[in-house]
């Protein structure tokens, strides 16, 4: 117990806290820095920066992350869907960015659904059920649709089947 109850005292203890003028200017010294380029002495507090109101890229990667996991699972009736758009809010992503992580994973299901060179009337409802869970309109889907097909169609050099 020696040790924690050393860390305790020196957490406890906050005679560091008001740093004197004499042991601030060798502070900076040791690190040559000017006087000016210290905007605040330690332990201030500082005003948060002109970016603190937007997310980070560590946020933006895990809310993706979680987009990804909905749309590997079940993008129609997951319940997470409300959850995850109200911490897109919550990190104020911006909207456009939001619309655009979400058309990105909406094709990569497609892409998933027409990699056997069909898309049969299942798929297609299951499509149409992200559609509107996500409030595109139907003529927004088809042409992320269409265009991914047309993809397809050069890419694996046939037609794809889409059964009706």
């Amino acid at each position: 117990m020696g040790f924690l109850s050393a860390l305790r005292n020196l957490l406890a203890d906050r005679s560091h806290a008001g740093a004197s003028e004499e042991s601030l200017r060798k502070f900076r010294d040791a690190w040559e820095l000017d006087a000016d380029d210290v905007s605040a002495p330690p332990g201030s507090s500082t005003a948060p920066g002109p970016d603190a109101r937007s997310a980070s890229d560590y946020d933006r990667n895990q809310w993706r992350k979680k987009l990804r996991h909905i749309f590997e699972k079940d993008p129609a009736g997951s319940p997470e869907w409300a959850p995850l758009l109200q911490e897109a809010k919550g990190l104020a992503l911006d909207d456009a960015w939001v619309s655009e992580a979400l058309r990105e994973e909406f094709t990569m299901l497609i892409r998933s659904l027409i990699a056997d060179r069909r898309l049969s009337e299942d798929e297609q409802a299951q499509l149409d059920a992200v559609r509107r869970r996500i409030g595109w309109t139907e003529e927004e889907a088809a042409a992320i649709v269409e265009s991914v097909v047309a993809d397809a169609r050069r890419f694996f050099g046939a037609d794809v089947v889409i059964e009706h």
